[in-house]
């Protein structure tokens, strides 16, 4: 059923989106799902778990129909970002340092301090726990990317240093997978290290630029192939793929977010046609 969903936005849960999706059909997946304990986007239930472990333990398990759906050579890059224990919404921030996000955390649960892995300040390490959780399953870490921020959003505390960067993990399931050095060196991507500003989209706060994903698709897929977002937001990685002549498939759960999405995916289509009939 892959070919039914080509090339479109579908609104709904992308857990029960993928298994609709055939096995070895899907060339490259590139997401980032929902953080722990942060905005609320809408309907969305990852994320919204109580316990950080628990978090953890659902994206391994989303991600082991992700690694049925993708190709034997294809790859995935997963980016998530870490969150200190009870600090959500950096609701502690006065004045210039507090987010006009706030309102997201205030009816957030959270289980209690228990003086060990869960104390106050302490950093949860859930980039790292999801990265080896998804070894066990069997998946092969090719690199840890560190994405750096020139323009972070203000995380301010006066006794730790300013968080100024987020994970990108690439994985891939079999030990031969298509990754092209020679472009990633021509694109001036073939390092660990991206320094790329953030770009919030509208009303989603949250959105990668297009400038950090177009790389990661034209080093790991082929003209044609299939890239899948299954937390689409506000489409920048169906933007990036068009941009790149690659298929796209999104899903998101988020109506707004969907129309936001489909409005962009639109526009790029139409600059990417009049582009083809002006090289013709």
């Amino acid at each position: 059923m892959t070919n039914e969903y080509l090339d479109k936005i579908i609104c709904g849960d992308s857990e029960r989106l993928l298994k609709n999706l055939s096995n070895n059909s899907i060339h490259l997946i590139i997401t980032s799902p929902p953080y722990f304990g942060c905005r609320v986007y809408g309907n969305e239930t990852l994320g919204r778990e109580e316990h950080p472990i628990e978090y953890v333990n659902n994206i391994i398990k989303f991600a082991s129909e992700l690694k049925r759906i993708l190709h034997q050579q294809g790859s995935f890059y997963l980016n998530v970002g870490d969150i200190y224990f009870g600090t959500k919404g950096f609701s502690r921030n006065k004045g210039s340092y507090a987010r006009k996000t706030d309102k997201h955390y205030k009816e957030h649960k959270i289980v209690k301090p228990d003086g060990k892995y869960l104390q106050y300040k302490q950093l949860l390490m859930l980039p790292e726990r999801i990265a080896m959780g998804m070894q066990e399953q069997g998946w092969v870490l090719r690199n840890k990317i560190i994405w750096e921020k020139p323009n972070p959003v203000p995380s301010y505390s006066p006794d730790r240093r300013y968080p100024v960067y987020e994970h990108i993990f690439h994985f891939v399931k079999s030990r031969k997978y298509f990754f092209d050095l020679e472009t990633a060196k021509k694109l001036n991507n073939h390092r660990d290290i991206y320094r790329n500003g953030i770009e919030p989209f509208g009303e989603h706060q949250a959105s990668f630029p297009v400038s950090l994903i177009k790389p990661l698709i034209l080093t790991t897929s082929k003209e044609n192939e299939i890239v899948l977002d299954p937390f689409m937001g506000s489409g920048t990685t169906a933007v990036a793929a068009i941009e790149c002549d690659r298929h796209y498939i999104g899903f998101e759960i988020n109506e707004d977010f969907c129309k936001i999405a489909e409005k962009r995916v639109k526009e790029a289509k139409l600059i990417s046609k009049s582009k083809l009939i002006f090289t013709q």
